[in-house]
């Protein structure tokens, strides 16, 4: 990960998210931390063309002055003055998502990491959002941060998936594993004890493990019913047993990323874990052998 962007629109559980990027790059000297922020200038319909322009570029000053000072807090709190990493600062004009997008291709981001809030509004934030519309839009991983998360280090990450064609987006795991020398714990929701006697678990690990050049990998079953409710519940159990530092889950994985965030859940884990979640993204075949 050479590139990290951290939107933010200077709430309580955006700077959360601030914060868990500085310290996750306190220590390298190859990465770019870039703080984002996009605002919209709200006028009267027959405001004159020059005066709004003027209060879009009045704007665009003040909110890039206060992201950079929030952002100098932030280091100062955490005793990085001087932070070995590259900063950036970038304010646009105009919609959140369309903005941060562009700027994700713009400037080769390879994860996103974002603040999420524990809230009574679910439906809202994930049918609507901009939060939401990210998840699904952003062509590289997504890192979302409990707005009282207290991870400081990430010692393993535990990756939720029920189909196991994990090849499609592993790659974005295994890197980010590297990137903190962290153990991966895969963990298969199965329905069936039938499939569970006659799954090659040696196999697929030993597969795994030398496909990938990683062997700081471990597999486990948790049983589930394959109801909205039983597979967010069977997770948010699993997660509070095992207690890994974050929790991964593919989006790829349609039926399930759905139910993971169905409205009818009442525990959403995007809002219910106390450790950060990160939304992994499919990668085409031709991307994988390019």
């Amino acid at each position: 990960m050479k590139t990290i962007l951290v939107p933010t629109d200077f709430s309580p559980h955006t700077l959360q998210a601030m914060k868990f990027a500085v310290r996750m790059v306190a220590n390298r000297k190859d990465v770019k931390l870039i703080f984002f922020h996009a605002t919209e200038t709200q006028v009267p319909e027959r405001t004159p063309r020059n005066v709004y322009r003027d209060l879009v570029e009045y704007e665009l000053t003040q909110n890039w002055e206060r992201l950079q000072n929030l952002s100098q807090r932030v280091l100062n709190r955490l005793g990085l003055e001087r932070p070995p990493f590259e900063i950036d600062w970038i304010v646009k004009h105009g919609e959140f998502l369309d903005n941060v997008l562009h700027t994700i291709n713009e400037q080769a981001v390879d994860l996103v990491i974002i603040g999420k809030s524990k809230s009574n509004g679910i439906q809202r934030f994930f049918y609507g959002s901009e939060s939401a519309n990210l998840l699904e839009e952003a062509p590289c991983p997504v890192l979302m941060i409990p707005k009282k998360c207290k991870i400081k280090t990430v010692e393993k990450i535990s990756l939720a998936s029920i189909t196991l064609q994990v090849d499609s987006f592993f790659q974005d795991l295994l890197d980010f594993a590297k990137f903190f020398n962290a153990r991966i714990e895969i963990f298969h929701l199965h329905s069936s004890i039938t499939d569970v006697e006659a799954f090659d678990k040696e196999g697929f690990l030993k597969n795994i493990k030398e496909k990938y050049g990683y062997e700081n990998i471990e597999m486990t079953f948790v049983a589930t019913e394959d109801q909205d409710e039983e597979i967010a519940e069977s997770i948010e159990e699993y997660v509070n047993y095992s207690k890994p530092s974050m929790l991964s889950v593919a989006s790829y994985e349609r039926p399930w990323y759905e139910k993971l965030f169905n409205a009818s859940i009442t525990k959403s884990l995007a809002f219910e874990t106390k450790v950060p979640l990160l939304v992994l993204k499919k990668i085409a075949e031709e991307e994988k052998q390019s």
